[in-house]
């Protein structure tokens, strides 16, 4: 089976681009238009351990990794959505080289959920 046949889901990457400025002319971040792009998205955990709960506060967090190709552009600071559900990518991407060139990549992200 080929690797594009296992991206079974449709995500939609966005990037930081530079943007407008605040009332007092320091740039603003925000992201740009979005990219969709095949991928496989697996919940990480799925028994809850890999949730977070603060004391006193209503967040949690849902860990997911998603398998991308290695074409996509991404980057530490880039989020991603997957149906109604807004993720932040947690760390850097990582590319996977199999024996002579980029296989694809692999992103773990975090969705925060009433924070």
């Amino acid at each position: 089976m080929a690797f594009n046949d296992l991206l079974i889901h449709t995500v939609t990457i966005y990037n930081i681009t530079a943007g407008a400025t605040d009332r007092y002319g320091n740039e603003v971040q925000q992201f740009g238009s979005g990219t969709p792009t095949p991928a496989r998205v697996q919940q990480l955990d799925v028994g809850g351990q890999a949730r977070e709960e603060l004391e006193g506060q209503d967040e949690r967090s849902t860990y997911f990794k998603i398998f991308m190709p290695p074409t996509v552009v991404l980057n530490g600071l880039s989020q991603i959505t997957w149906g109604s559900k807004r993720m932040e990518v947690n760390g850097e991407p990582h590319l996977v080289y199999d024996g002579t060139s980029a296989h694809h990549y692999e992103v773990m992200t975090k969705e925060v959920l009433g924070g």
